[in-house]
Formats: C-alpha cells, structure tokens, sequence
C-alpha cells in the first residue's frame, strides 16, 4: 500500500492521483451518478427525485429541512422537486400542526410502489458495485469515509 502525503499536490511531481483518495471519491459519485441516472430513467425519475422519495420514505412524514438536510441540497431546490412529485402524484404535501412553517411530505401509494419499483432496479447497481466485497469491508469503508466527513466538517 502506497503512503498518502499529508498534503498532496498535482504539482508534486510524484503525485500520483490513484493514491489521492478525493480522486477515488470523486470519480466513483461521477460513475455512480451516471449508473443511477440511466437505471432510474427506466421508472420515470432522476436521482434528486429518487433520493427525495427514498428519505421520505425513510422518515414515513418528512419536512422539506429534513430531507434537504438528508440530501445535502438546498432547501428551495428540495422544494421544487416535492413540488413536481407532489404533481405527479407521488407524494402529499401539508402544514405542520406543530409550525404552520413547515411543510411535511409524505408518500402516496404511488409514491410508495415508484420508490420498490425503482429499488428493484438500484439494488442491482449496489450489488454490482460491491461485488467482491465483504460486509466487514463495506462497513470499514463507511467508517472512513464518515471520519473523513466528520473532519471535513470541522473546517
């Protein structure tokens, strides 16, 4: 296993960007972006959308901050797209009775069938994409990966 400099430059002329982990990082999200757009465009969605009605799902009643905080998107994007998926039909928008503020979302039965249709056909990318790997590596990974964001948070 190579050594990781402390601080890696392209200008260091023996940097080698498949030792730079942001290389890895970036270039898997690009691939797995890609994958996710073609798969998902056979059930009629994107990834913003997709990524919406799965947190949704996760949360059975969300707000618009919960999953734009989820999702790591802003919040007036996030309310863009539940307002589409609220015109296709696959999800209820309402006022909190807590905090008229906040709108909560909430799944339809459409939007319940469009996320398990479109989980049959993810659930083949995640098998793909950690093909070979055990559920002890996949864990080590989220492990770094949540410590280098942990870190990362800190700036």
């Amino acid at each position: 296993m190579s050594q990781i400099p402390d601080s890696p430059s392209p200008e260091d002329p023996v940097f080698h960007r498949e030792e730079f982990p942001f290389y890895w990082i970036v270039n898997v999200y690009a691939r797995y972006t890609q994958i996710m757009e073609v798969t998902l465009k056979k059930v009629q969605l994107d990834v913003s959308r997709f990524r919406v009605l799965v947190i949704t799902r996760l949360y059975g009643t969300a707000s618009i901050s919960q999953i734009s905080e989820y999702a790591m998107a802003k919040m007036p994007t996030v309310t863009k797209i539940v307002g589409r998926l609220r015109d296709d039909g696959l999800v209820t928008t309402v006022s909190s009775e807590r905090d008229a503020r906040v709108t909560e979302v909430t799944l339809t039965a459409a939007g319940k069938a469009k996320v398990e249709e479109a989980h049959r056909l993810t659930q083949k990318v995640f098998e793909k994409a950690f093909k070979g790997m055990t559920a002890a590596q996949r864990e080590k990974m989220n492990q770094s990966l949540g410590r280098v964001l942990d870190n990362l948070n800190e700036l």
